[in-house]
């Protein structure tokens, strides 16, 4: 599929768009292509690095398991970009590409903590059909021992990826190439 929508590369921004892209690299160790399709907007731009700030750094979950939240909301939204790109962040922080692999194709089978194995199972569920998610399902995360501020953030990763991944696959925003060994996860 051919790319729908240009990407402002930082050589044509203009100074507002140019400024938020120094964060950008300051941050990710480059520009992703997900960025330069939004400047098109520089405010939402702005907005979006705050969401994604706020979600992916604050909080009580772990950041590999909201790397690998994102990894599995997007591949269960087909969204080839966000599961490349958090793969690559996954990688970044640690995680072996066999277990990577495992979020993709057999969930149960990941040598994870069965508590994130449950979580990421309902954040794949919650991705397809929130309206399938019931009371027991919310009742289960507090018996895992998540606060409600992180039972909050869960539903913050799930939401903040399936808007990227629409976002990704309305316009057909190519996957970077991988970024340089010392590049930041984002």
């Amino acid at each position: 599929m051919h790319q729908r929508l240009p990407l402002i590369e930082p050589q044509v921004a203009d100074a507002r768009v140019t400024a938020l892209y120094r964060q950008i690299d300051a941050r990710f160790g480059g520009v992703p292509n997900l960025f330069k399709a939004l400047a098109h907007k520089p405010g939402i731009l702005e907005a979006t690095l705050a969401k994604v700030a706020r979600v992916m750094d604050e909080g009580e979950l772990e950041r590999r398991l909201k790397e690998m939240m994102a990894v599995v909301v997007a591949d269960a939204h087909g969204c080839a970009y966000c599961v490349g790109a958090h793969s690559m962040a996954l990688q970044r922080l640690g995680v072996p590409p066999a277990t990577i692999g495992l979020l993709l194709q057999d969930l149960d089978e990941a040598p994870l903590p069965a508590n994130w194995i449950a979580l990421l199972q309902l954040a794949r569920r919650a991705a397809t059909d929130v309206h399938a998610i019931t009371d027991a399902d919310i009742a289960h995360l507090w018996s895992l021992g998540l606060s409600d501020a992180a039972v909050v953030e869960l539903a913050s990763v799930i939401e903040l990826f399936i808007a990227l991944s629409f976002f990704l696959d309305l316009f057909a925003v190519p996957l970077d190439e991988p970024p340089t060994a010392n590049a930041n996860p984002g």
